[in-house]
């Protein structure tokens, strides 16, 4: 049965950040800010690489530092190790991603005796969040797809990286409204996330947030509906269908061997040129599938014409 909805169960791997969402840290970098950027908040990491190496290598040093303080006086988060042990009992993979140096990891680990995964990634690793790369290789190392993880994190950094990668995510422990736009779901503590697990309590995903103007009902009756594209593909036609997308269509038709025309590549902007005369379901799905990645699209004969999918439905 298809569902606009996120449930809990279904996600097949779990990444979770570190401080703040499994250990409490309390890391304050605003002197290294006021130190080597006048109190600029920039990200660290990033901006160390445009600095001269002397320069970048007292930065590094002092981050190290200030990373290892905080472990060393880091305390557990409430609700974390019972959600891993409820991953753990139910065989789903999970993983730790931090932006600290390990060194850091594994004496907050010690301090808060939290057994540290065997797949355990610091800023030593190859790619470092917010590079969805960096979720990609995490994905791979517990064996399952991207699009199929949930990353739980408190901070901008894993939820910018897991729109990247197209892995859904969760906010924990933060009010900032900020990082809140990034998620598919917020919630106020660990604690609350491990209720949402153990009740497999659904959430909406991100890309129908402004579609709760209209109701939990109508989204879950729109995502029941199938559309079948007879229109040309121009600016306007996309818009359309971008609209419904963002209502919950569940699910989007196009004509067997219908290909996209000349015509149609001149009037869609948004539509590189070497589709001409490719599928058309194919450069729908190039255009909509990443940002509906549960809109179904691909070729058909059934569904409600978009010709007549008009007020009616609005």
């Amino acid at each position: 049965m298809r569902t606009p909805l996120l449930y809990p169960q279904n996600f097949k791997g779990v990444i979770f950040d570190w401080d703040g969402v499994i250990a409490e840290t309390r890391l304050n970098f605003q002197p290294i800010r006021d130190r080597f950027f006048g109190g600029v908040r920039v990200p660290l990491l990033e901006s160390a690489r445009k600095l001269p190496k002397a320069e970048r290598d007292a930065l590094m040093a002092a981050i190290c530092e200030e990373e290892l303080r905080g472990a060393a006086a880091s305390t557990p988060v409430d609700g974390a190790r019972e959600l891993i042990a409820l991953l753990d009992k139910r065989h789903v993979p999970w993983c730790v991603m931090s932006r600290n140096c390990r060194e850091s990891i594994d004496l907050a680990a010690r301090t808060i005796g939290f057994p540290l995964p065997a797949h355990t990634f610091g800023r030593e690793a190859v790619h470092v969040k917010p590079d969805p790369r960096a979720f990609d290789d995490a994905a791979a190392v517990l064996g399952v797809n991207v699009r199929d993880c949930l990353v739980v994190g408190d901070f901008l950094y894993e939820l910018i990286g897991a729109r990247r990668a197209g892995a859904r995510c969760v906010l924990v422990n933060r009010t900032d409204t900020e990082c809140e736009s990034y998620a598919d779901a917020a919630f106020a503590t660990m604690s609350d996330l491990l209720t949402a697990f153990e009740q497999d309590r659904p959430f909406v995903p991100w890309e129908y947030h402004a579609a709760g103007w209209y109701g939990l009902q109508s989204l879950e009756a729109m995502h029941s509906r199938t559309l079948l594209f007879d229109a040309e593909l121009c600016a306007a036609s996309l818009v359309r269908i971008e609209e419904l997308a963002s209502r919950g269509l569940g699910a989007l038709h196009t004509p067997q061997g219908r290909e996209v025309t000349s015509r149609e590549l001149a009037k869609t902007p948004a539509l590189a040129p070497g589709w001409l005369k490719r599928p058309l379901s194919e450069a729908l799905a190039s255009l909509l599938g990443a940002r509906y990645p549960l809109l179904t699209i691909a070729e058909g004969t059934d569904g409600e014409e978009l010709s007549a999918f008009g007020a009616a439905h609005d």
